[in-house]
């Protein structure tokens, strides 16, 4: 990325941040998402018998809660604005200047990405201190991390170009906030699942990176592993890269 796009990068995450701070509601959600989180995890995780799986509860919140900050902070809300900013002609009109189609759509997310690796960079660390869980391979977590912002950015965009209106983008997200946590091992970790079903989901959207980050901090993928799972992550966010590709629109559907 030469000079240039950096500084139009830069413009746009001010102009979505200012944006950002002028609803001050919007603190609330960066703050008491990640807190209430951590009381349901610790709820949920507690009912289940981890143990019996050989599954440590911290590495698991951990992953887990990176999971659902990645889908409901990031995707939910990138795809959400991506037509926001098409409906009020936003998108049209940077196309005009210099700014290039994927610089648009990366600036235009990169608060929300932001805010979406502080929420889980924070959650991570106050779970490990409650379980007195250390990183192990920590290159892992960061590699499930960066594989995962660009997974759901790259989703945002692709269910953003199917969405008619700002309205439609509650419809059109269900899939993905319901479907996706319970197949990637964000709601259900893969061990309790019978060996087959959890075989066949490694390959499913989001389970790589869940399986990175959680890696972090049990190093349970071996060297050979690692890059299995990033590549599975890349395949993916290429997919949805193409399809936004092919079918985004950048104004209003007449």
């Amino acid at each position: 990325m030469n000079g240039l796009a950096l500084r139009h990068m830069r413009t746009l995450f001010r102009i979505e941040w200012k944006l950002f701070n002028r609803i001050r509601a919007n603190y609330v959600f960066a703050v008491a998402v990640p807190l209430m989180l951590l009381v349901a995890m610790r709820s949920v995780q507690e009912q289940m018998d981890l143990a019996a799986h050989g599954v440590d509860a911290g590495p698991l919140m951990v992953s887990t809660s990176a999971g659902i900050l990645l889908i409901f902070t990031l995707y939910s809300s990138v795809t959400g604005l991506y037509v926001a900013r098409r409906e009020e002609l936003v998108l049209k009109r940077l196309r005009t200047g210099e700014v290039s189609d994927p610089v648009i759509l990366a600036g235009g997310a990169s608060m929300y990405v932001a805010l979406t690796v502080a929420q889980i960079a924070v959650v991570a660390v106050v779970l490990s201190v409650m379980f007195g869980a250390a990183p192990r391979q920590p290159l892992s977590a960061v590699a499930g991390l960066v594989t995962g912002v660009a997974l759901m950015t790259a989703m945002a965009a692709a269910t953003a170009a199917l969405c008619r209106s700002v309205e439609s983008v509650m419809v059109a997200t269900l899939p993905a906030i319901f479907v996706l946590p319970l197949v990637s091992g964000v709601y259900i970790p893969r061990e309790v699942l019978p060996d087959a079903l959890g075989d066949a989901l490694v390959y499913a959207p989001l389970s790589p990176t869940v399986d990175l980050i959680r890696s972090g901090w049990t190093g349970q993928l071996s060297m050979a592993e690692v890059p299995v799972r990033i590549v599975l992550d890349a395949v993916w966010a290429a997919l949805f890269a193409w399809v936004a590709f092919r079918r985004f629109r950048w104004e209003p559907r007449t």
